[in-house]
């Protein structure tokens, strides 16, 4: 597995989720998606978020 960066997404209804292992960042103007590897399911998994439900995010350097 490639060895990603870790990503925290902060919603605004207060909300924090944290995702490990993520590559293919894609930022648009109306859109966040990237892979991730999830934890619990231990599965690769593929994420899309629209951009008027985040407040901020915070990308491993």
């Amino acid at each position: 597995m490639e060895n990603g960066k870790s990503l925290i997404i902060w919603l605004i209804d207060g909300q924090t989720l944290k995702f490990e292992n993520v590559t293919n960042v894609e930022n648009t103007c109306s859109e966040l998606k990237f892979d991730y590897f999830g934890i619990s399911t231990q599965t690769n998994r593929s994420a899309t978020f629209n951009q008027n439900n985040i407040a901020g995010v915070a990308l491993e350097k």
